[in-house]
């Protein structure tokens, strides 16, 4: 990724490559799971015991009424994993009784978060989880958002390397570091902050000589809105997956063109309003139309 970045920067020389900031945190909360194994080892069992078991779900429900069932962390998901901690935590008690009302010569992944509950520090891997790294999925989430300007997702980010800050422990010290080591090699964010900091005029630049050399004072505008996730482009795999599947034979560039703009215009106004107001189309719309211009010029 970083070297596709830095052989583009030759044909975009104003281009500012930077690897995706969600992708990063996630990257962290990896790390985080790697730290407590017993947490982990609990949440890959749990998973388990109510896939597929109606008669297990019906005694969850029973016993733990108005809580949803244990999730499923997916580990190419971002933040699935803690989320899944936080949710044992808040529920651990109600939890311990459902499995203890279940047999575990039903299945060995009941025989295993049995063994998990009696492991010591348990609980309090889990409330220091939640206490210490809850802000890094709520991070995600707001990276996320569509159109969120620079300045908003620079500020999420801060959030997180400053609560990171106070962290202590062994496990603690080591996410830190690797907090660390991952926005250090992210030399794009770093620019992109000098550039948020003369937005907002918080910083007065006199040395230009950090910048491209083909850079103005108004190309600076053009980076109030600039992306520090990839996360709509990520979106755009999943919606167009299907344009080019095996089983099109003869698909036409004008009804791919009519596809794209159904897919990237999709969103339909709230009709509580009064007035419809207008839809902003996401960037995948942009990049798509500056593609299709593209192949049409070939």
């Amino acid at each position: 990724m970083i070297k596709a970045g830095s052989v583009l920067k030759n044909l975009y020389t104003k281009m500012i490559h930077t690897t995706c900031s969600a992708h990063a945190l996630h990257r962290i909360a990896e790390e985080i799971c790697g730290q407590f194994n017993t947490v982990d080892e609990l949440i890959s069992n749990m998973k388990k015991i109510f896939r597929k078991a109606p008669y297990r779900i019906a005694l969850f429900k029973s016993i733990a009424q108005g809580i949803r069932l244990p999730p499923e962390p997916i580990l190419t998901r971002w933040g699935t994993w803690l989320e899944a901690a936080i949710y044992y935590c808040e529920n651990f008690q109600i939890i311990c009784s459902v499995i203890n009302a279940l047999d575990e010569n039903d299945a060995h992944s009941i025989k295993k978060v049995k063994l998990c509950l009696w492991k010591p520090g348990l609980e309090n891997n889990l409330a220091y989880i939640k206490s210490n790294f809850q802000v890094l999925t709520m991070a995600i989430v707001k990276l996320q958002t569509k159109n969120l300007s620079l300045a908003d997702s620079l500020t999420v980010i801060q959030e997180v390397k400053s609560k990171f800050q106070s962290l202590k422990g062994t496990q603690g010290k080591a996410v830190l570091l690797k907090l660390q080591k991952v926005f250090e090699k992210n030399e794009g964010l770093k620019m992109l902050e000098k550039i948020s900091n003369i937005l907002e005029g918080k910083d007065e630049i006199s040395d230009m000589s950090q910048f491209p050399d083909d850079y103005s004072c108004n190309d600076f505008v053009y980076f109030k809105y600039a992306p520090t996730t990839s996360v709509d482009v990520e979106r755009s795999f999943s919606s167009h997956k299907t344009l080019l599947s095996d089983n099109r034979r003869a698909f036409t560039f004008e009804n791919l063109r009519k596809h794209l703009i159904i897919q990237c215009n999709n969103e339909v106004p709230n009709p509580d309003y009064e007035q419809a107001q207008p839809v902003e189309a996401p960037r995948t719309a942009q990049v798509l139309g500056l593609w299709l211009a593209l192949v049409e010029q070939l």
